[in-house]
């Protein structure tokens, strides 16, 4: 049911003591069992999954139970960016075919377009190839995740700009 604003802040006034009562409690209980938690891997953000990993009994979660939902939800967060990047979308899909991929960004993005058509119509790719080398420092780390390792080098004595696009196993 939708609230007006007033409704709401009247009652978060009321149930305020009780959040930050509960706030405290998982703060002193992650304090004192901080120092005996592990992760079984580092995620990023690890000083925080390790607090909350501390916090579970005082939040009311099971004793491991927020690692694999901080997974999940990163997996989904990773997917979503994916999703609603087309440039990082089209190199996935190269990728299928070809174990690797090397050459200029003025060649990638020929390749894009010729590739993707639409693409190139709904001016979902960028028009420069130097905007294209930009969008795809940007989901590298997206792309790593997914397999897919991107490499920017510079070669010869002109130092022309390289990218590679190498499937990790």
């Amino acid at each position: 049911m939708c609230k007006f604003e007033h409704e709401f802040w009247k009652a978060f006034e009321a149930a305020a003591p009780k959040i930050l009562g509960t706030l405290l409690i998982a703060v002193s209980v992650a304090m004192d069992r901080l120092s005996t938690v592990t992760l079984a891997e580092r995620p990023r953000m690890a000083d925080f999954a390790r607090w909350i990993t501390a916090a579970e009994p005082a939040l009311g979660w099971a004793e491991g139970s927020f690692a694999p939902i901080y997974r999940a939800n990163r997996s989904n967060t990773e997917t979503a960016a994916i999703e609603g990047n087309p440039v990082a979308e089209a190199v996935l899909t190269i990728m299928q075919d070809h174990p690797s991929w090397r050459g200029t960004a003025t060649e990638l993005l020929k390749l894009l377009r010729q590739r993707f058509p639409l693409l190139s119509e709904d001016s979902d790719l960028p028009r420069q190839p130097n905007h294209l080398t930009s969008t795809l420092r940007r989901v590298a780390p997206l792309l790593r995740r997914r397999g897919v390792k991107t490499g920017f080098d510079r070669e010869g004595k002109l130092g022309l700009r390289v990218i590679t696009l190498d499937l990790v196993k």
